[in-house]
């Protein structure tokens, strides 16, 4: 009986192998350039949506006036007025807030 496979229906194996690896890595890479330039595409959108809304908030800020951009940040923020103490004290040559 042989235990080996003969040198001829190795190389076949082989040969078979090697193809099927390569065309394997060519759709993977094919697969990548595809998910790439879906995810080029989708960051390009965000980027629009992204300065689009900047530009929104801008003309926004714009049209409130600086008492209602106080009012707002009292009332619906939380936040407390400046008082003149508050700007900062030093402490070892530096400022703290």
């Amino acid at each position: 009986m042989k235990l080996f496979i003969s040198k001829t229906k190795f190389n076949l194996i082989l040969l078979g192998s090697i193809i099927s690896l390569s065309i394997l890595s060519v759709s993977w890479h094919h697969q990548a350039y595809t998910l790439y330039k879906d995810i080029k595409r989708e960051n390009i959108k965000n980027h629009q949506i992204v300065a689009l809304n900047k530009q929104l908030l801008s003309e926004y800020s714009q049209v409130m006036s600086g008492e209602e951009i106080k009012e707002t940040a009292l009332q619906k923020l939380g936040l407390k007025e400046v008082e003149a103490d508050d700007l900062g004290k030093w402490y070892k040559g530096r400022i703290s807030l």
